[in-house]
Formats: structure tokens, C-alpha cells, sequence
């Protein structure tokens, strides 16, 4: 990350626009999603552009990343009590129709009081490339309920 911006190092206003290179800016990204499934505990392919998912993934699941970045940290609550829930990033690059089914990095974490935020905390390989789709899945123990995503994304310009 030598040469980045990030913004924790910035503490006064001291930075003006002539300071900042914009081709290393570090931006976070946040987007939330959200989706009902009481039909069972199979794996869920949330959709990007609206509310629900898949159960395999396809043209509602991608999105297109503007630049290179990272999955940094998914939270996750659910009316229903799940229980252990496993939250996957899937991606794919240009010329792929769509991600594999296969996660690149999973993360696991505990729903099993309802209505209570779980936060999954991705490591350096959920990464990805500027144009590369991603998605992402829930894969809980038991029955999904009614599931509120916060996504947060890191992106490299």
C-alpha cells in the first residue's frame, strides 16, 4: 500500500486538492442488500441491483467492480436464528458470464439469536480486479428468515 491515501492519516486540513494523486485514493464502499428465504437452509446468491437472491448465481447476482479492491467486512442479522451461517465472495473476471459457485475466501459467523448483527471479517485474498464481478452468498445451518446485508468494500483507484 506504499505511496495510498488512507483515510485515518489525514487529521487536519492541512490536505488541499493539489496534495492528492486521485489514481491512489483508497475509498470504502458500502451497500446493503437484503433478501427472504423461509424455504429452507440451501445456499443463497444475494442479487446486487434488487431485493432477494438465487440459488445459483447469474445475471441479478453480478457487480461490476470499478477498481481493484478487497471484501473487507459483511454485516449480517436475520429475523430468524440461522445459526452458523457461512458468508462467501464469489467472483469471476472479463469474459466469464458468471462467478463460480465456488467462494474465493468464506467466512463463518454465529446467528443464532435472532435479530442481532454478526459480522464477518474478510482477510486479504477476498480481493479483486478493476472489472471483475462479484458476488456474494449465505449458506446458513438453518432456515434463512429474513436476511439484511451491509456490505463494505475497500476500492483502489
Amino acid at each position: 500500500m506504499a505511496g495510498k491515501i488512507r483515510g485515518e492519516q489525514i487529521k487536519d486540513d492541512s490536505v488541499t486538492g493539489a496534495d492528492i494523486d486521485e489514481n491512489t485514493l483508497v475509498l470504502k464502499h458500502v451497500y446493503s442488500a437484503k433478501y427472504t428465504r423461509d424455504d429452507g437452509s440451501s445456499i443463497a446468491f444475494i442479487r446486487w441491483n434488487q431485493a432477494g437472491s438465487n440459488g445459483s448465481p447469474g445475471v441479478n447476482n453480478r457487480f461490476v467492480m470499478p477498481a481493484g479492491g478487497k471484501l473487507k467486512t459483511v454485516l449480517i442479522r436475520s429475523d430468524g436464528t440461522p445459526g452458523q451461517t457461512d458468508i462467501g465472495l464469489h467472483k469471476a473476471s472479463n469474459g466469464t458470464a458468471d462467478v463460480s459457485t465456488t467462494a474465493v475466501e468464506t467466512q463463518t459467523v454465529d446467528l443464532s439469536t435472532a435479530n442481532t448483527v454478526a459480522t464477518a471479517t474478510f482477510t486479504d485474498s477476498a480481493s479483486f480486479s478493476a472489472n471483475d464481478i462479484i458476488c456474494l452468498s449465505v449458506n446458513p445451518t438453518s432456515n434463512h428468515g429474513n436476511v439484511d446485508l451491509t456490505i463494505v468494500l475497500e476500492l483502489s483507484f
